[in-house]
């Protein structure tokens, strides 16, 4: 029952607004000390669980990739783009979504540019 304090933790982190990265790991050390885990095996388990999640170690890789990105201008070259755009007709840019569909599902990336993620929310509106 001790070991629920970690449960605590968190909830005093959020209430203070606390960095929210800095609390769940606190709490996490917290948990496992009172679990009657050594140190080293709580860094263990941070280290198997960082390694196991993929999604956190891809997000660590992207993030410099895209504030590089947006220190050399890619706000910029977007706005260029779109406005270059401005006289693409309906037409044209339906078909150039399709393309796109087509060309992303012969890759077998069937979930790229559906209607919920894609269609009602950008090309609706665009065309």
């Amino acid at each position: 029952m001790i070991v629920l304090l970690g449960v605590v933790v968190v909830i005093l982190g959020f209430v203070t607004r606390r960095n929210p990265v800095l609390v769940v790991g606190v709490a996490g050390v917290v948990t496992g000390l009172l679990g009657k885990m050594n140190p080293l095996e709580v860094l263990a388990a941070f280290g198997r669980s960082f390694a196991d999640s993929r999604s956190v170690t891809v997000f660590a890789i992207v993030l410099p990739v895209i504030g590089l990105l947006e220190r050399y201008g890619l706000r910029e070259q977007a706005r260029n783009l779109i406005g270059r755009l401005g006289g693409l007709s309906a037409g044209r840019f339906l078909t150039v979504y399709l393309l796109v569909r087509q060309v992303t599902a012969a890759f077998g990336l069937n979930s790229i540019g559906g209607p919920a993620q894609t269609v009602r929310p950008l090309v609706a509106p665009m065309a």
